[in-house]
């Protein structure tokens, strides 16, 4: 009987799982069915009916696939509850959220892009210890793709694995993951330089600097997930459990954590430009909000707090 335990867990999970992205998949659909496009651009101003079909379809699969994704690597997936939360926290706080519903390019477009960054971040904490070395350019390119694509994260991601490699320098070329570094500094390089300019002003005129920091610290106050995010670690910094809790949560999720602290750190030299230096704060403050959520409901409901 106790060898069937961890299969009966197991097999709750997938089923939870799939209950869950079903009903996301099927709420997005049937909402986009129901509730009438309003505004401009939409496809079927141009294209045959057909298409609306399709774009419904697409738009509520990479949304699920968005869900799906970010709830594996926040690690809110074991429950109906924690994946069903997950597409809210997405739905309510992650930057570029306003466009997912369009039903345009843009919103695939978006979607799509927004697919790609867990999906990297998963890969790297999934081949850090292993070894692919059939899939070495493979990974390689994946990282100059991925930075290269995302200018709102490449700074404070490249900054981040920077960090693990000097962290890890006895043992870095040991493992896997080191391909997808290489491509990911790449990456990071090829977009410096193809703003090079505006890059070499950000990080040598004072003026220009405090400026920035004022205009990008101003706007940022206007985003409620980093606001929200704020006020919920200034709390638990303010007592000596919380500071635990703080310290255990970002060293279980290290990587997104230290993304989301060089995003902070790097924002006032914005070398791509304050609207995606600031988009780069919000979508890490979202899985830093996440983190710290799902911690606290996992310790309210074992009674803890």
């Amino acid at each position: 009987m106790k060898n069937n335990l961890p299969w009966a867990r197991k097999k709750k999970h997938f089923g939870t799982r799939v209950a869950a992205y079903t009903i996301i998949f099927f709420g997005v659909w049937v909402g986009l069915l129901v509730f009438p496009a309003s505004g401009e651009g939409y496809m079927w101003d141009r294209w045959p009916a057909e298409v609306e079909g399709v774009i419904n379809f697409l738009t509520s699969l990479f949304f699920t696939l968005f869900v799906y994704l970010t709830a594996r690597l926040a690690r809110t997936d074991y429950s109906l509850t924690g994946i069903l939360a997950t597409a809210a926290f997405i739905i309510f706080f992650c930057p570029g959220e306003e466009v997912f519903f369009d039903r345009n390019e843009a919103a695939l477009t978006e979607l799509l892009s927004q697919c790609i960054v867990p999906f990297f971040i998963a890969q790297y904490n999934r081949v850090s210890q292993k070894d692919f070395h059939r899939l070495y350019l493979l990974m390689l390119l994946m990282g100059i793709f991925c930075s290269y694509t995302h200018n709102g994260i490449t700074i404070p991601l490249c900054c981040t694995f920077v960090w693990l490699a000097f962290q890890r320098h006895e043992r870095f070329f040991r493992q896997a993951c080191w391909p997808m570094v290489i491509g990911v500094i790449i990456g990071t390089g090829l977009s410096i330089i193809k703003k090079w300019d505006d890059s070499l002003n950000m990080a040598t005129d004072l003026e220009v600097i405090s400026s920035v920091t004022s205009i990008a610290i101003k706007t940022l106050w206007e985003t409620k997930v980093f606001v929200i995010s704020l006020m919920l670690t200034g709390y638990l910094l303010s007592t000596r459990n919380g500071r635990k809790d703080i310290l255990y949560i970002f060293r279980r999720h290290y990587v997104l954590s230290l993304c989301c602290v060089f995003s902070l750190l790097t924002l006032p030299f914005a070398p791509l430009g304050i609207q995606n230096a600031v988009t780069g704060v919000c979508f890490f403050s979202m899985f830093w909000l996440l983190f710290l959520c799902q911690y606290l409901f996992v310790k309210y409901i074992k009674h803890k707090i």
